[in-house]
């Protein structure tokens, strides 16, 4: 990550295949993909979320999808949030991420979380030979090792969790370590988690005072283990339509209704910025200002190219403008 403000495009991987339907519209995902580079966008992301078929939330496999992303993309910085860890045995998935690496030329970034909250989250777990009650402890230990296999030779390991003779992982990532940024929201056992081991923070904060009480506790969390966290990076994951309309606010939750297929009354956990490029910057100054460093923006207007452009000319700009100030202050 530079030192100026970043911006990353969610990419949608719901639905490649539609009910009803012959063909996938994976090429869908490819254009915006190609879009997003050629616009300006510093990075793509995609989602870990179920994999079970009985609700509406299933998507694509994501380590499968960045791979053809690495190979479709040259520049833009590849990755995935919230990466469900626990569910998969770490050895083969730093081997993954490694080689996911390689083929990207050091463009890939990991954001790591103990789980979704969605409704069939623990018997995905069962399934998935992890017990739901050891998620948490399988992630730390699992971060642990992913750092070890991409730096070390070769090691043996004896934790709770995990247990094997000596032995390592090739090739390397391209990357020394790759970055393992850590979603959080107002947990506190999350918060030190980022405060312990993260690179990064990942967030949805519906408000600027959420997020500026998160940041200040993982700054106290990181100090009480003698770590200066002041200077992490921190992402913003937020729902955006941005419009020059008057009605821009109305028309994004009108489109947000029709793509969840939920009222409004349930979006909230969306972390909504719909409006005109000036008020969703002045929203997010307090942010910028708080040590927000960069926007995982997932649009749900159709017309995606519009949304990027809007982003990159109108809205960081004024937020390019926010961290200069404060340098020069």
């Amino acid at each position: 990550m530079t030192g100026d403000f970043q911006l990353g495009l969610l990419l949608h991987t719901r639905h490649l295949i539609r009910a009803g339907e012959s063909s996938s519209h994976v090429n869908e995902l490819w254009e915006s993909a190609r879009q997003a580079e050629q616009i300006g966008f510093d990075h793509l992301w995609v989602g870990d979320s179920p994999r079970v078929s009985m609700q509406d939330r299933a998507h694509a496999d994501c380590l499968t999808i960045m791979a053809a992303l690495a190979a479709r993309t040259s520049k833009i910085k590849i990755g995935v949030v919230p990466l469900i860890v626990a569910l998969r045995n770490p050895l083969l998935t730093a081997h993954t991420l490694a080689t996911l690496d390689i083929i990207s030329e050091g463009r890939i970034i990991v954001g790591v979380s103990v789980r979704h909250n969605y409704q069939f989250a623990e018997r995905e777990f069962e399934a998935c030979g992890a017990p739901y009650h050891q998620r948490a402890g399988r992630l730390n230990e699992s971060i642990e090792l992913l750092r070890r296999l991409w730096s070390e030779s070769s090691f043996s390991f004896e934790g709770r969790y995990y247990r094997f003779a000596e032995l390592g992982i090739e090739p390397k990532p391209v990357q020394k370590l790759i970055p393992i940024w850590i979603a959080a929201g107002d947990n506190e056992n999350a918060l030190r988690r980022v405060a312990r081991l993260g690179d990064g923070w990942f967030t949805v904060a519906p408000t600027a005072d959420d997020f500026i009480r998160r940041r200040r506790e993982i700054d106290r969390l990181g100090n009480a283990v003698g770590r200066d966290t002041k200077q992490m990076p921190a992402m913003l994951f937020a729902t955006f339509h941005v419009s020059r309309s008057a009605a821009a606010e109305q028309e994004g939750w009108s489109l947000a209704e029709n793509y969840f297929r939920q009222p409004r009354a349930k979006l909230a956990h969306l972390s909504p910025f719909f409006g005109t490029p000036e008020a969703i910057a002045q929203r997010l100054k307090p942010y910028v200002a708080a040590g927000l460093t960069g926007i995982v923006a997932r649009f749900v207007a159709p017309d995606a190219p519009s949304q990027m452009r809007l982003m990159i000319e109108e809205v960081r700009p004024q937020l390019y403008s926010q961290k200069y100030s404060e340098r020069m202050s």
